[in-house]
């Protein structure tokens, strides 16, 4: 797809004005927007309602075309930007009808969260009516920004989280059992039980359309994940006060996803008489749902892991397709007809079909069969957003923990520490009590025997204040011990990562908020300590492979971007994983898994690669080819690896340095598209320390090591003591606009693992703001 030419100058005209003064309609009095060097704003109003109006005005200045996208990519509207080549992600998102259970959400707020949602997008209405520079991405596109709907936002928020679930994990399982059976599936899935790894009964149904609709739901759930994201992961920690050097708690980490351009995250304040928060905001959407601090209690979130999406395998009535099989009795589906509009293409009409379990995501009604996607964050309308407003005005923790009991999704792990000294933990989120072989797999629909019963009860949710150890950390593992009695996930992170915040944390004597950077920064692989416990006894196949081997046994499993070890390390680990694939699958997934595409393939092969390392502790060789021992397959990994690295980085071992292959490479939304504008539009790449084992996130794909697809995508240290100690940064900045001087300058800053001041203090934001602006009533 071609562009009109767009030059740098272009970027620079569609900037939007921020000093002065505006009048806009629909506030009721004057606010003012103050922005610091870093072009973070921090907005103070007099009343709340106004507040909001202007965090959605803001907003829209720094992030019109972010919410566009976000927008369009939720209501399965993306293929009017691009063209063509978004018709089978937008297909699979009217079928998820997000823009559905965003309108019904709504319907059912309070009167006051509507009041909010509604002032919010009045504010970026008001933007966009306001007559200033609209962002370069229209002009690229050639489309017109419509009228921010009071429940966009929804739309924005769950297109954001629905693929942070396990759905895609159920598929590849499934399609692993189809293509190899579950006995030889069963040995790469430690800790299934009996009977869970059988999709059908024997003679239920014919599989082929669900072989066809499990390849469908694999392909459509790649093209929506075009930033090759692995595995959803953070990290978040929580010290108390007896162990600090101010007496209070401090709560700090780090989100991690794949990188966005701009950043998932966007840094703002707002003031008005009933709160006053600073934090990360989702663009979009009012308030701080998952980082900020009020001034009174902090909170921050890592993913749980959780277990809420079921998909269901529904049989569907020869020659009437729109009634589908329950206990005995055909029901009738729900059907909607849409229409998806193609940048200079024809329109493309699809149905989707709704039965009880949720809308039918792959397969086809017609030919007897259909995957339908049940998810808590769809099943039904959620009075959820009330929370929005009403956390930002807790008192202390218990009443921040209070506020959260409608939380639906994601589940996630909450952590808080407020200026009395109180700090804690919460699992926050629905997670419903049903079959535990839901958790494995696709289950059938018609039997009744894995509906969902109820929902874990908010007072039966894992909650801790003020633990005994003093400290609390959470790196997406497991929450919960086996004398829990609900069931939550089979799978989560291995532990790998919470080790080292842990160990990191420990190491610290009465730390400040500042230090807690020392933990952010901590790179040391517990895998490669594994793998080198096994080199030692490994024979080189030949003299580099030597070289290699002595660079590793010297070297103490800092993944520092720097050194060289990481990159030896790394594609030696890469290439005994795709060994153990070949081995283990048929070599269509064994090549779909070396190449994952979307997060269930990802999740797989980085458990895998977990598993393996395990395994090396037990002197475990079951899935290596057989009559391999440990040491003789690290010995051909290593030659395999050395051949690869000389091959692509040439024979001087010293230049292998892992920066040099281990980079962030930021990636417009209209990149792909348009590749003629990329250098233009995509921020600089940076050399990224860390992998996808160490608190210093680093994740890649195996097969494209040069592309990081998994790091801290925000990193923050709050102090309760002193709100002016608060530390944060962002890889890219707080702009959305490739023209602004804040489109990346926290980059540096961020690959340094260093942060940047919070701020809070309005006295000292009017002093040392960069511009301000004042918006009127008009």
């Amino acid at each position: 797809m071609v562009s009109e030419k767009i030059t740098g100058q272009d970027l620079q005209s569609a900037m939007p004005n921020v000093t002065g003064k505006v009048r806009l309609k629909g506030l009721k009095g004057p606010v003012k927007v103050y922005r610091d060097e870093y072009g973070i704003p921090r907005i103070k109003a007099a009343s709340e309602i106004d507040a909001f109006f202007a965090q959605g005005f803001v907003t829209a200045q720094d992030r019109l075309w972010h919410i566009e996208y976000d927008r369009r990519r939720g209501a399965g509207r993306w293929a009017e930007a691009v063209g063509q080549q978004a018709v089978a992600q937008d297909t699979l998102m009217r079928r998820f009808r997000l823009e559905a259970s965003a309108k019904a959400d709504y319907e059912i707020m309070d009167s006051h969260t509507k009041e909010i949602f509604d002032a919010y997008a009045a504010g970026v209405n008001a933007f966009i009516k306001s007559g200033d520079a609209l962002p370069i991405e229209y002009r690229i596109t050639g489309l017109e920004p419509e009228a921010w709907q009071p429940w966009d936002g929804l739309i924005a928020y769950k297109v954001r989280h629905i693929f942070m679930g396990v759905f895609e994990s159920k598929v590849w399982r499934a399609r692993m059992v189809r293509e190899m059976g579950p006995e030889a599936a069963g040995k790469l899935f430690p800790g299934f039980e009996p009977g869970h790894l059988m999709i059908l009964p024997p003679g239920a149904t014919s599989p082929g359309p669900l072989d066809d609709g499990l390849k469908e739901l694999t392909e459509g759930a790649a093209g929506l994940n075009y930033l090759s994201e692995m595995d959803s992961g953070s990290n978040s920690w929580l010290l108390c006060g007896a162990e600090t050097a101010t007496d209070k708690p401090i709560l700090a980490g780090d989100s991690h996803r794949a990188l966005d351009t701009p950043s998932a995250y966007y840094q703002n304040q707002v003031a008005c008489p009933e709160f006053d928060v600073v934090g990360l905001s989702f663009p979009g959407v009012p308030g701080f749902p998952h980082f900020g601090h009020n001034g009174r209690v902090s909170w921050s979130v890592t993913h749980t892991a959780a277990d809420y999406q079921d998909l269901y395998v529904e049989r569907f009535k020869d020659g009437e397709p729109t009634k589908y099989l329950y206990q005995d009795q055909w029901l009738e589906a729900e059907t909607h007809n849409e229409t998806i509009k193609v940048r200079g293409g024809s329109d493309v009409h699809t149905t989707v079909t709704v039965t009880q379990h949720g809308p039918v995501i792959a397969g086809d009604p017609a030919q007897g069969s259909g995957m339908a996607f049940k998810y808590t964050a769809t099943e039904k309308a959620s009075t959820w957003p009330d929370i929005l407003w009403k956390m930002l005005r807790a008192e202390n923790s218990q009443e921040l923990v209070d506020s959260q009991r409608d939380w639906a999704d994601p589940c996630n792990n909450f952590l808080f520490a407020d200026i009395h000294g109180d700090m804690g933990y919460l699992c926050r989120g629905r997670i419903p009590i049903r079959s535990r072989v839901n958790g494995w797999l696709p289950v059938p629909g018609w039997t009744g025997e894995h509906e969902w019963e109820r929902d874990i009860p908010f007072e039966e949710l894992p909650v801790s204040i003020n633990p005994p150890e003093g400290y609390i950390a959470t790196a997406n593992n497991r929450p919960v011990g086996d004398d829990y009695p609900h069931y939550i996930a089979i799978d989560f992170t291995p532990e790998f990562r919470v080790k080292q915040v842990t160990a990191g944390l420990k190491a610290l004597i009465r730390p400040t908020a500042e230090d807690m950077a020392q933990v952010h920064a901590q790179k040391v692989s517990i895998p490669a300590l594994a793998y080198l416990g096994v080199l030692k006894d490994v024979e080189p196949k030949d003299a580099a492979s030597s070289a290699a081997k002595d660079r590793l046994l010297a070297w103490n499993g800092e993944m520092d971007a720097a050194l060289v070890e990481p990159t030896i390390y790394s594609a030696m680990r890469d290439a005994l994983l795709k060994e153990v694939l070949e081995t283990n699958l048929t070599a269509k997934l064994a090549e779909e898994a070396w190449h994952p595409a979307d997060r269930g393939l990802g999740s797989f092969t980085n458990r895998l690669k977990a598993r393996l390392v395990e395994m090396i502790g037990q002197d475990d060789c079951s899935l290596l080819p057989d009559g391999d021992s440990w040491p003789e397959a690290l010995a051909w990994a290593l030659g395999s690896a050395v051949g690869a690295l000389q091959d692509r980085l040439g024979d001087d071992m010293d230049q292998w340095q892992w920066e040099r292959v281990h980079l962030a490479r930021p990636k417009h939304t209209l990149s792909a598209a348009f590749p003629e504008l990329a250098e233009l539009l995509d921020p600089p790449a940076i050399p990224t320390s860390g992998d996808g084992d160490t608190p210093l996130q680093g994740g890649y794909s195996p097969s494209a090591p040069a592309t990081v697809t998994s790091l801290s995508v925000a990193r923050y240290s709050y102090d309760p003591s002193n709100w002016e100690n608060s530390l944060w940064v962002v890889p890219l900045g707080s702009s959305g606009h490739p023209g602004s001087p804040h489109y990346a300058d926290q980059s540096e800053t961020w690959r340094q693992v260093k942060m940047i001041p919070m701020g809070y203090d309005w006295e000292s934001i009017k002093a040392s703001c960069e511009t301000e602006q004042t918006l009127n009533p008009g």
